[in-house]
């Protein structure tokens, strides 16, 4: 009966072994592990042509009026402001009467003067008749000469005097101020009026001597007055001095500028751009593109998907474009962003292109050289 049960127990032993065995699965086949894809540095290029380039220094002043007058009453002491015609604001023009003065006093020193006079004119005109006949001497035809010449100087001085009560502009132009008021006094020490020509304005600024002789007389600028304007207007160089501003080490130029719509006004500031070289046909690059190492100027361009290492000299330049005088060929794919850490031979992924936006933040440290064209400011250059 024992040896029965113990069959059973070693059969039910290996029926479960064996379904057991039934159920399990093999372990999957090894794999062999498989290469990292190659991922290019993302870059922005731009393709290499030739244009016309022109360097352009920034200067800067304040505009003025081309001629300020003052207008003083030609006066001796004061005479009273009897009518005034203008206001300041008003344009007038060359002869327009501005006011006019008291003529009473001068009225009666002219009406003096011309009694005077004529009887200096009757008293000579006897005398010469008697002169001929040898009546008279000719000392005595000499002191009446005299007599009557200075008769007609205070009748011309009174005459004046009576003009002068007629204050009349001396130039076309605004009424800038007005110290003249009816019923006030004028005198010779102080204008009644000051008139500013700003048809024509001036913009006085300066140059290092390293454009001094790189600018000429006639020469068309761009002026732009920002608190009057966003849009730049036309100027003309009219003057270069040949001397030094101490103050500045600047040499002072002015330049004109047409404000015949009356679009700006006295004493506001302009900056003036002025062209000192240009070249045609060149090669022109930003300076973003540009890496500096050991001293030299290196770019990188697209090579079969690669960045090749391309040595480059430069020469006209204006800070933020350079114009490349060895190293690009017209056609190539220059690399101008993502360039700041490339090494030659480098895999790149070209994700845009020829949009060359200035930027410093996207300019690599290398790139920020020192131009070879020096930055002035305001009374300076500022390339």
């Amino acid at each position: 009966m024992k040896s029965k049960k113990l069959t059973q127990m070693v059969c039910v032993t290996v029926m479960l072994g064996l379904l057991s065995g039934c159920g399990a699965k093999e372990p999957p086949p090894e794999t062999e592990p498989q290469p990292e894809a190659v991922v290019g540095v993302p870059v922005e290029v731009m393709s290499v042509g030739t244009e016309h380039f022109d360097k352009v220094i920034s200067v800067a002043g304040k505009t003025a009026a081309e001629s300020t007058v003052n207008v003083i009453a030609k006066v001796s002491g004061m005479e009273q402001i009897m009518a005034v015609n203008v206001k300041v604001g008003d344009k007038v023009s060359k002869g327009q009467v501005l006011a006019r003065l008291n003529t009473d006093a001068s009225s009666i020193q002219l009406s003096q003067a011309q009694l005077a006079y004529d009887d200096a004119k009757s008293n000579y005109d006897r005398s010469y008749a008697l002169y001929e006949a040898g009546a008279v001497s000719q000392a005595d035809m000499d002191r009446l000469q005299l007599a009557l010449s200075n008769a007609e100087n205070t009748l011309a001085q009174a005459q004046l005097a009576i003009d002068y009560a007629t204050v009349t502009a001396p130039i076309s132009g605004t009424i800038v101020s007005a110290n003249a008021d009816e019923g006030s006094y004028a005198s010779a020490s102080q204008p009644m009026f000051v008139i500013a020509n700003v048809a024509t304005l001036e913009v006085q600024a300066g140059v290092t001597e390293s454009y001094i002789n790189k600018i000429k007389k006639g020469q068309t600028v761009e002026v732009l007055v920002g608190a009057a304007s966003a849009e730049p207007v036309n100027g003309t160089i009219t003057e270069i001095s040949s001397m030094m501003d101490m103050s500045t080490k600047n040499y002072p130029i002015t330049i004109s500028i047409d404000n015949r719509a009356g679009q700006f006004v006295d004493g506001m500031y302009a900056e003036v751009k002025i062209i000192t070289d240009s070249a045609n046909d060149v090669i022109v690059i930003p300076a973003q593109a540009m890496v500096n190492r050991d001293g030299n100027r290196y770019v990188y361009v697209v090579d079969n998907d690669m960045a090749r290492e391309v040595a480059v000299t430069v020469g006209l330049n204006d800070g933020n474009f350079y114009v490349v005088e060895e190293g690009l060929t017209v056609g190539e794919q220059l690399i101008i962003k993502g360039n700041s850490d490339l090494v030659n031979g480098q895999a790149i992924v070209v994700v845009g292109g020829d949009d060359i936006v200035e930027d410093e933040s996207d300019v690599s440290d290398d790139a920020k050289a020192p131009a070879e064209a020096a930055d002035d400011t305001a009374g300076g250059d500022a390339a």
